[in-house]
């Protein structure tokens, strides 16, 4: 990979339940199609890795025959993961802690890799080639299997002491009568408002009699996400309810970040976001409610991700930017301070 013409970038994006991956330039441009794999589970319920590896492999070897030059590879972590080592410290979707997934994955591929935590290659693709272009301060917030984001300040992506600012999700609501988080905590936001949550709340509703029509779609018992909000388009009311109250709460919980830090915009992404046309556009609106300020109410934005899967594509962004091949106005300053950025080389 050369900086003149640099090559597209494999990125992997690893989620809480699927695996995809694509071929994506340093314009941004899909190469190609995204594939998208269910994530492969061990029997003690963690992410399997030599699954994992598996479903990369025919990917990772087409883009060895295919490009010029040493295929470099960008991979988004549903996880904290340290910036220098790519070690996943904590993925609580994946039950993995303290696993080295950079060093494996690059021992593996016998190629160079950058690892990052997806919210945070999500917000460096909207800095780079979305929403937040020309923008100096945003946020980044996922709903899906988990619910948190990261933060871009001062024209760079900001991760705070150890690289894990955005964590948003893992404040606590109640920890007395919450739930147990994967994080090994109790009472967590994302154990209220996340897709598991909604899930687990519209279960609750099914067993206890209040929604005739969530018992009919959940045939073998079992709600699920895609139900509930498949409910609220059958005029559920208890479905409804659920929602409201998932809203409600990232609501709560959004309009306190941008009280502290005053921002004017947030992109937002994930599995619950697309599950319904309205669900964005909602928290827009009723985020104004525990908004301080007029100008705050006046000015703030809620988007939609500008891009099929913004992870997906901050994991090329990641490449690109490290290794200094961007031209132009965009230049590697856009990522954390105090961090040598470099693709991690284990074999």
């Amino acid at each position: 990979m050369n900086a003149a013409s640099p090559d597209p970038v494999l990125a992997i994006d690893i989620g809480g339940t699927s695996l995809r991956l694509a071929l994506i330039g340093v314009d941004g441009r899909l190469h190609g199609e995204i594939a998208s794999y269910d994530m492969p589970f061990a029997s003690d319920g963690a992410a399997d890795l030599a699954g994992l590896f598996d479903l990369m492999t025919t990917h990772v070897e087409r883009a060895r025959q295919s490009l010029s030059d040493e295929p470099m590879i960008g991979v988004s972590l549903c996880g904290n993961v340290d910036l220098g080592s790519g070690d996943a410290i904590l993925a609580p979707n994946l039950g993995w802690r303290n696993l080295p997934f950079g060093r494996l994955f690059s021992e593996r591929f016998r190629l160079p890799v950058c690892v990052a935590t997806d919210v945070r290659q999500a917000v460096l693709a909207e800095a780079i080639w979305g929403a937040g272009m020309g923008l100096r301060d945003f946020a980044w917030a996922t709903v899906g299997t988990g619910y948190g984001g990261y933060l871009f300040l001062n024209g760079r992506l900001y991760g705070g002491a150890h690289g894990f600012a955005g964590n948003f999700g893992h404040i606590t609501l109640d920890e007395v009568n919450g739930y147990p988080c994967g994080c090994g905590r109790r009472g967590c936001f994302e154990t209220f408002v996340a897709g598991p949550a909604i899930a687990r709340a519209g279960q609750a509703a099914c067993e206890a009699g209040q929604s005739a029509i969530l018992s009919s779609l959940a045939l073998d018992g079992e709600v699920t996400t895609p139900m509930v909000f498949r409910a609220i388009e059958l005029g559920d009311e208890a479905a409804t309810a659920i929602v409201d109250e998932a809203i409600r709460l990232i609501c709560i919980n959004l309009g306190g970040m941008v009280n502290l830090l005053d921002l004017s915009l947030i992109v937002m992404g994930g599995g619950v976001t697309e599950a319904a046309p309205w669900f964005i556009e909602r928290v827009s609106s009723d985020i104004r409610a525990y908004l301080m300020t007029t100008e705050a109410q006046r000015d703030l934005r809620v988007l939609r991700e500008s891009m099929p899967n913004a992870a997906l594509w901050g994991a090329a962004a990641h490449v690109f930017a490290a290794e200094g091949l961007f031209s132009g106005d965009v230049r590697g300053d856009v990522l954390e301070e105090g961090i040598v950025h470099r693709a991690i080389r284990a074999w």
